[in-house]
């Protein structure tokens, strides 16, 4: 290694470095992925003394490295999905020399957010945005309580001093409470004069006469408090690094992998996507992010998929070991997936058009991976002289196709079969369509063969069938389930999942005013049982016109509205009371009818081998809609 250690620096230093374009970041440096209670865990630990451990810089002097490779900016304000890339920096031979952050890129941006810029993520209970809206994703600043502690025993960080992220109307409401908190801005802390030495004068004519002016002159926690985030911020060297002056790029890729490799807050797939974009012959990171972005904002997709999807189906689609290993992303095969990378991004984002015309929004989409195969075959299929991909969409053409594929993925999203580690089912699947690819349509019952008797097993047995008829309104197979039961519904309309009787009729004091219930106990209980009116024998897909004709509307009254284009059959309660009071019947009958459709629709066996379960599911849980 030719470098060596150079003299630290303060946190104040360093922030003007960054703001002067000093520090950049390497393309192989992964995004900013630390939360917002990470950065005050490590503003805490600054300011309790303890090591926040070495940074690795690469001084960067050579022309060749400042033309020929990419650096980026520090993020200057985050904002969850939104702004989370870093900005491109223009490098070229003659500009000055500048330090390429090896290690330490999370550590350096937590410190400049909470020091001068803001971080949004999205508040709770409400969905995700389109675009970037303040209204929900609003930025907050750092602050840290001068007037106390930490005092609870709940803290899991064990935290002394509290820093908390707060909004502009947080903050400017906290002035208006009784002053258990006085939040003083990090930001603040930059504006203040700068006055070195051990004498520790700034006690005195910095400290002193701003606590003065906010009334806490005589709180001694609030004088040591201000005191040390002045001395650890401005004149305390604390940022202690090493200087690599190698010039070799092959050499600092070996350093980056060492030093980031073994720590558990960089995932495996973070070093293998810096390995992609530097074997990449252009702009990778902005290709992908790019890609990221449509999905999510196109307003006929609003799926949102990391930048390890899509290298999964990078691996998947040019027929490559889609394990995540470094020889899987050499420059061999970088290149290969850059010769057809305008092919597989066409072939993404008419993936997803048809998962959305499937019937599938972002919200009951349970597993992403789930779509690698049907984004495979529709890429090797060829119909003619093109890829499906290119047709796919086409409403009036490839009906069979598309009933085919979403009969599979409405099986494999309520089977759960991508649960765990999926890259095995990924393998075989590929390799079952590749072998059956010149098939007129999607190759469902092969698939089904080949999964058999094990635990992706795609067959339905009939208790399986029992507890999906006991999925909930709001769970996220609950819209799989209802496509799959009726795919007559129109790929282009968007459906509300709503309950047929409706749910205010269940609710306590709607039930206690209905004279039929006050004298059977038991019949009260069943009606009052979420697990009856709230599951899929009392729910129904309507589109946009019907949901709003529905309302609240009793099922008899909203059903006999001749305005309402649809009948009993289209609901699947022909023969069956829609009364209220016969809402007993009507769950058993219509759950019955539910239960045959559904066995007509998917593959059954006797009784299955193995049974995955929820709790193997790849993905997160996801948030359902209220529609």
């Amino acid at each position: 290694m030719s470098g060596e250690y150079e003299r630290a620096i303060s946190i104040k230093e360093a922030i003007e470095a960054i703001n002067n374009r000093d520090y950049l970041l390497p393309a192989i440096q992964r995004k900013f992925v630390w939360s917002s209670h990470q950065i005050c865990v490590l503003f805490d630990s600054i300011m309790r003394g303890y090591p926040i451990n070495t940074f690795m810089m690469w001084e960067i002097n050579s022309d060749k490295i400042k033309n020929e490779y990419k650096f980026y900016e520090f993020l200057k304000y985050y904002c969850q999905r939104f702004n989370e890339e870093n900005p491109y920096a223009n490098t070229f031979a003659g500009l000055k020399d500048f330090k390429a952050i090896i290690d330490g890129q999370q550590r350096l941006t937590s410190l400049y957010i909470g020091l001068c810029s803001t971080y949004a993520y999205k508040q709770p209970r409400v969905w995700w945005p389109g675009t970037m809206d303040e209204n929900i994703l609003p930025p907050r600043k750092l602050y840290l309580d001068l007037k106390q502690p930490v005092i609870s025993d709940d803290d899991d960080s064990l935290m002394k001093y509290n820093f908390r992220f707060l909004t502009e109307k947080q903050y400017q409401d906290s002035l208006a409470e009784p002053k258990e908190h006085h939040w003083f801005c990090l930001h603040k802390i930059l504006e203040f004069p700068q006055i070195d030495g051990v004498s520790q004068i700034w006690k005195t004519v910095v400290v002193r006469p701003f606590l003065d002016s906010v009334g806490l002159s005589d709180n001694e926690f609030a004088q040591d408090t201000l005191s040390q985030l002045y001395a650890v911020i401005r004149v305390q060297k604390i940022i202690h690094y090493f200087n690599e002056t190698s010039q070799e790029i092959d050499h600092i890729l070996d350093i980056f992998i060492r030093t980031n490799s073994g720590g558990t807050k960089l995932a495996f797939s973070d070093l293998l996507m810096s390995i992609a974009v530097a074997n990449w012959d252009g702009d990778f990171r902005k290709e992908l992010d790019d890609l990221t972005k449509h999905i999510l904002q196109d307003t006929n997709l609003g799926f949102y998929i990391e930048r390890d999807w899509i290298l999964k189906t990078c691996l998947m689609l040019t027929e490559a070991d889609i394990r995540f290993k470094v020889k899987n992303f050499n420059s061999e095969q970088v290149q290969r997936i850059q010769s057809e990378w305008q092919s597989i991004k066409e072939c993404i984002k008419s993936t997803f058009l048809l998962v959305r015309r499937l019937g599938i929004n972002p919200q009951s989409l349970t597993s992403k991976n789930a779509v690698i195969p049907i984004c495979y075959y529709l890429y090797k299929h060829k119909q003619g002289r093109q890829s499906l991909y290119n047709d796919i969409n086409n409403l009036a053409k490839y009906q069979e196709q598309r009933s085919k594929i979403s009969q599979w993925f409405y099986m494999a999203l309520l089977k759960g079969v991508f649960g765990g580690q999926s890259d095995s089912i990924l393998s075989n699947m590929r390799d079952v369509i590749s072998d059956n690819i010149k098939e007129t349509v999607f190759p469902l019952e092969s698939i089904i063969e080949r999964f058999k008797a094990t635990n992706k097993d795609l067959r339905f047995d009939d208790d399986y069938i029992e507890s999906l008829l006991d999925i909930q309104h709001g769970e996220g197979r609950c819209r799989a389930l209802l496509h799959l039961l009726f795919p007559e519904m129109k790929s282009t309309e968007l459906f509300h999942i709503d309950h047929l009787h409706p749910r205010s009729a269940f609710e306590e004091r709607a039930l206690k005013s209905h004279k039929f219930l006050q004298s059977d106990e038991a019949l009260l209980g069943f009606f009052s049982d979420a697990g009856h009116w709230n599951s899929i024998a009392n729910l129904h897909l309507l589109n946009h016109s019907q949901n709003l004709s529905k309302n609240d509307r009793p099922l008899s009254v909203w059903l006999n509205d001749p305005n309402v284009n649809l009948n009993a059959q289209d609901l699947l309660v022909d023969g069956i009371s829609s009364e209220f009071e016969a809402f007993r019947e009507f769950y058993e009958k219509r759950r019955s009818k539910l239960k045959e459709r559904l066995k007509s629709r998917v593959f059954m066996t006797t009784q299955l081998p193995l049974s995955p379960t929820i709790e193997n599911w790849d993905e997160e849980v996801v948030e359902e809609s209220n529609s």
